[in-house]
């Protein structure tokens, strides 16, 4: 059912996930650190009307490309499309980062988010090919918890950097970083042959997704704001959306080789962590886009007080993500885990629903450790119940499928939750509402995420486990958990 892994030296292997890790770095630590960036962007050009939009225009275009670059994955290796991804970005972030408008960022940010939805897709897929199914999974925490890493580092450095340097060099960090990160995969990362076979790539089935998703995604994000959601355009812009999205269907049922094959998704071991993990992407989504917001404009804090605020959520994210890898390695339950993961984050999203402006930093600081730590191993959980669910040759496909299910959970999210915030706020362009409207429009943005953390969680009580393979470990404990380890004992430990 799975293909051996290449004969790497531990070295080689170390440098190999290092430079993994790194690429995988770059789409993650571009989305904390915008957010932090986000307000002084908006300060200088444009208002709160437009808040959302440098976030759901990068969403939308990594969510649609998802897909196609797990599929391409599959068929001419990881390593290309690693490369590719990875020179994309770092292009599209040098744009942003000379951009003269909104008008010209928000259309890099879409440059951008292609790299970005290429990156996410290889990276992910790219773990299988180094470890067998019962040793990656003490590394997908390792690499689910980069995400909550960028977002510890991303907030402080966008913070400082905003502050100091000014907000364009929170993309040409990007720079040398995606360097760095190409160096070690040309160096390290094997070559292999494309698994697929010779079927034809499903471009058509490319083409109505991308359409489809993006007419529906766009229409979500103007609804209610720019555009009446009862108007001849908005009508159009989602009528159009669901046809294509019914063309899509009908296409990947007769395609050879379907981009998302619609079969598979009806698995519940496959299906099911896929939707949920959607879900629970817009709870995640919404921590990372909203808490910003609401240390800058209701507590009237800086960027860089902003990013030291939201270091106890990342933190907890990271070891929330870690520990539930580590522990689902030696029980071999993910389901239980995913469960109870999202019900913790739908407390902390609840209790971040209570703040406002007199919140005291104690108070904030428990409810973002509570969300983090919910968020961060339902997230490993889900990917290790995605990774589990088919043979290696389709793990690709597999991985795409979940970061797709993120990605458009996080779109969905960041637009619809964005326009309860415009629409509760008046969003005047320009103007910044006053600290207690702010407030009680986040509310109500937290309280929508929670019920979308809520479903996901529900979702996943339907998940079928699939078997790890046989692991024998020591029992774990907390001390052997938190101990610091470096990269290559982490990996020889895997291996």
């Amino acid at each position: 059912m799975q293909q051996s892994q290449p004969n790497l030296s531990g070295r080689a292997r170390t440098i190999a996930v290092g430079g993994l890790l790194l690429t995988l770095l770059l789409p993650a630590l571009d989305g904390t650190i915008v957010a932090t960036a986000l307000p002084r962007i908006l300060r200088d050009f444009g208002g709160l009307e437009r808040y959302a939009w440098v976030a759901v225009v990068y969403l939308l275009t990594s969510t649609v490309t998802v897909p196609l670059a797990g599929k391409l994955s599959d068929r001419f290796g990881r390593k290309p499309l690693l490369l590719i991804g990875c020179a994309w970005f770092m292009a599209a972030s040098a744009l942003c980062g000379i951009a003269g408008s909104l008008t010209t960022l928000i259309a890099f940010r879409a440059l951008q988010g292609i790299g970005g939805g290429i990156v996410i897709a290889s990276v992910f897929a790219g773990v299988p090919e180094l470890f067998s199914p019962a040793a990656r999974t003490r590394l997908v925490g390792l690499f689910t918890g980069t995400f909550g890493l960028a977002s510890v580092v991303g907030p402080l450095l966008g913070g400082v950097l905003t502050d100091t340097v000014g907000w364009r060099s929170v993309f040409l960090i990007n720079l040398p970083f995606g360097v760095i990160a190409m160096l070690g995969l040309m160096a390290a990362y094997p070559s292999r042959p494309p698994a697929s076979g010779k079927l034809p790539i499903d471009y058509f089935g490319a083409l109505t997704l991308v359409g489809g998703v993006g007419s529906i995604l766009t229409g979500v994000s103007l609804g209610g704001r720019d555009l009446a959601w009862t108007s001849a355009p908005e009508l159009g812009l989602l009528g159009v959306g669901l046809l294509l999205i019914l063309a899509f269907i009908r296409v990947e049922a007769q395609a050879a080789d379907p981009i998302i094959p619609l079969q598979a998704m009806r698995s519940r071991a496959l299906g099911i962590p896929t939707l949920s993990m959607g879900f629970m992407a817009m709870g995640m989504f919404s921590t990372g886009l909203f808490v910003p917001l609401f240390v800058q404009g209701v507590l009237g804090r800086g960027a860089a007080g902003s990013g030291t605020v939201l270091a106890p959520l990342m933190l907890s994210f990271v070891a929330g993500s870690v520990a539930s890898s580590q522990l689902i390695s030696r029980v071999g339950h993910y389901r239980l885990m995913g469960v109870g993961s999202m019900t913790i984050g739908a407390l902390g999203l609840v209790l971040l629903s209570t703040m406002g402006p007199a919140t005291s930093d104690a108070e904030m600081v428990r409810n973002l450790i509570v969300a983090g730590l919910g968020l961060g191993s339902s997230l490993s959980a889900l990917a290790i119940a995605n990774q589990s669910s088919v043979p290696l040759a389709q793990v690709g496909m597999a991985n795409a499928l979940g970061a797709f299910a993120r990605s458009l959970g996080g779109t969905i999210g960041s637009a619809g939750l964005g326009a309860i915030v415009a629409q509760a706020t008046g969003a005047v362009p320009g103007a910044i509402p006053a600290p207690d409207v702010l407030a009680a429009a986040l509310r109500t943005t937290f309280l929508a995420a929670t019920l979308a953390v809520i479903a996901g969680g529900l979702l996943a009580l339907l998940i079928k486990e699939m078997a790890l393979g046989e692991i024998e470990a020591p029992p774990v404990t907390t001390e052997a958990m938190c101990a610091e380890r470096s990269l290559p004992e982490l990996v020889a430990e895997a291996s």
